[in-house]
């Protein structure tokens, strides 16, 4: 995340860091996982398909050709959909 110039707002929890802010959506914030609000989850897609990650997004550890995607959504799926896969051109 700090490499990719993106503002985002993060979090340090037990299990690690927690993104709640990512370019300044939502505009403000006090918890960094509201009840009943939407928050960002992360996703790791590796060969066309994403995957919810299992771990905070400190701990993903992205491979070759894999890429970490965030998509603001309830939390009333424990894996909401992921975020639209780039097209290629």
């Amino acid at each position: 995340m700090d490499q990719s110039g993106v503002e985002y707002q993060a979090q340090a929890f037990s299990f690690g860091k927690a993104v709640c802010q990512v370019d300044n959506e939502p505009a403000q914030y006090s918890k960094c996982f509201p009840a009943n609000q939407p928050t960002w989850w992360a996703f790791v897609e590796a060969g066309g398909t994403w995957t919810c990650a299992q771990t905070a997004y400190t701990a993903v550890k992205l491979h070759d050709k894999e890429a970490i995607g965030w998509h603001y959504v309830l939390t009333t799926d424990p894996c909401p959909a992921p975020p639209p896969l780039a097209k290629e051109s």
